[in-house]
């Protein structure tokens, strides 16, 4: 077959399918009803059939193999339609157990809320109990309800890794983990480096903040330092860190609506972001999804938001991120062939949003947005620095955890993952787990089940985030307030969409490959 026949064919039949698969995950996710997360089930099957259907991927693999397209943006085309054919070769009934599976633990996720004498929690009261509460046995008593979702699916994520690894293993992978990076364009050994190198760079640093935290936390709860455990750290899974010092960074948004925030924030840099804002969905309730994300339903424009605002500090900087995926999507060059208008990786996008969400963290944001007086922004400079840096190591160590058990994860679904996770926390986060613990608190961590093998996309977003406002701010002289920055962006990173692999578009924007330099700097201050 001819390679653009191929490609426009490829093209028109999978259109329709992405679209009703994402729209069927967006309805899934608002209401959590079963009738709604059958239909994600249903629509998701459709996409995999067609990606896993033979003669597709054989067809892609011959022609990317030929190499007989000169067109670039053809040859990148193909290489995507390969990619994506290749990550969903498997046979019917893995594909019916692999929805089936997903299905069930999704309606799990989005309809469990924690349960405390008989009263129901949801995620925005579990975190601000555990980031405000000085009460060692409430924070107890609400963390180990906030685990109890993972003995729910536990035993159901098992299998749906087993069935990964059957997938990947049929084709000649050692399993889900090797053929999900390799298949994604990241090499698994250069990632490891990387990520050794981090630990390393990050140990000494983050022992010293560590040391700091329990200081404050054993005052706060009025207990020795030996006797803190996973629950007094502010947070379920330790991915971010408690009040540090005398900058209450929610007392800055309190009373205030944090979507205009996000609308200045935007609108500083000259990014429009109302109509995304327009079509999303922003406060909780019940049934609904209780995390965030951002979705472009049909890559023409459909971009949506779904989180669950209240005002603090937290989902401020969470929106901001969310947007930052959608102004990459809305700012991209809507011309490309279809299957081009989307960001040049998932990590690209992630670094994105990591240095919008960031912004919560620059004085300059608190005079802009927040119309904070000048000189009490000047004196929080130092304080935002320091939390800014201590939530980049927190979050470092957190995705070296994520991604080095989800590796043990797939080497071994029958293993001993209970102690494997704890293992993990303890070596990367330098937490205590907590005497006789046997539960599988790893499965109560979403991304494990229906989000696998993501977490270093962050961690590599963090770095390129960096990487990126290094740039600006020698180009622009600072993010905040600058349409130069806004610019900047759009021109260098947003347009190209996916018609560059991630190596070459970091190249071409930046002027160097992805350097950790700029991230060690900013995290550790050396």
């Amino acid at each position: 077959m001819d390679p653009v026949q191929f490609i426009r064919k490829t093209t028109e039949q999978v259109r329709p399918l992405e679209k009703a698969f994402y729209l069927a995950e967006w309805e899934s996710a608002v209401s959590g009803s079963e009738e709604a997360i059958t239909r994600v089930k249903d629509a998701q099957a459709a996409h995999m059939r067609f990606w896993s259907d033979p003669a597709l991927f054989e067809t892609a693999k011959r022609l990317y193999a030929d190499e007989r397209i000169d067109d670039p943006l053809g040859a990148r085309q193909l290489k995507l339609i390969y990619l994506a054919a290749a990550r969903n070769q498997q046979d019917e009934e893995t594909t019916r157990r692999l929805t089936e599976l997903e299905s069930r633990v999704r309606q799990r996720y989005y309809n469990y809320r924690a349960r405390i004498g008989g009263k129901s929690l949801s995620d925005n009261q579990i975190d601000q109990i555990l980031r405000h509460s000085k009460d060692s046995r409430e924070v107890e008593q609400v963390w180990e309800a906030s685990k109890q979702v993972g003995q729910q699916v536990a035993e159901d994520v098992r299998e749906l890794a087993r069935l990964r690894n059957s997938a990947a293993r049929s084709q000649g992978y050692r399993d889900h983990f090797h053929r999900s990076l390799l298949l994604d364009e990241i090499d698994e050994q250069e990632l490891l480096v990387l990520f050794e190198d981090l630990e390393m760079q990050s140990q000494e640093p983050f022992m010293r903040l560590k040391a700091g935290i329990d200081g404050i936390q054993s005052e706060r709860f009025g207990i020795v330092k030996k006797e803190l455990r996973p629950w007094h750290y502010g947070d379920r899974f330790f991915q971010d860190g408690p009040q540090l010092g005398e900058l209450d960074l929610d007392s800055l948004v309190a009373d205030r609506k944090i979507e205009r925030l996000a609308v200045a924030t935007y609108e500083g840099m000259g990014m429009e972001v109302d109509s995304i804002l327009s079509r999303s969905d922003l406060y909780p309730r019940s049934g609904k999804n209780q995390h965030a994300f951002c979705i472009h339903v049909d890559r023409e424009g459909d971009i949506r938001t779904l989180n669950n605002l209240q005002a603090s500090h937290r989902w401020a900087e969470t929106l901001l991120h969310e947007l930052g995926h959608g102004v990459y999507e809305q700012y991209l060059d809507s011309g490309l062939p279809w299957l081009l208008r989307a960001p040049a990786h998932t990590f690209t996008t992630e670094a994105v949003a990591i240095l919008m969400g960031s912004l919560t963290f620059d004085p300059q944001w608190y005079i802009e947005v927040l119309g904070t007086a000048k000189d009490r922004a000047q004196a929080l400079r130092v304080s935002a620095l320091h939390e800014d840096r201590a939530k980049k190591l927190i979050f470092t160590r957190w995705c070296l955890t994520m991604t080095h058990f989800e590796r043990m994860f797939y080497a071994d679904p029958e293993a001993d993952l209970d102690r494997i996770w704890w293992d993990c926390v303890e070596r990367y986060q330098l937490l205590r787990r907590p005497e006789g613990r046997k539960a599988p608190d790893w499965a109560a961590k979403i991304h494990v089940a229906l989000v696998p093998v993501y977490y270093h996309n962050y961690e590599l977003g963090q770095l390129l985030a960096a990487q990126l406002r290094g740039k600006l701010e020698a180009a622009t002289g600072g993010i905040v307030g600058r349409p130069a920055a806004g610019r900047w962006l759009i021109e260098r990173i947003f347009v190209p969409g996916a018609s560059l692999d991630w190596r070459t578009l970091i190249e071409r924007a930046t002027g160097e490959p992805l350097n950790p330099r700029y991230f060690v700097e900013s995290a550790v201050g050396s």
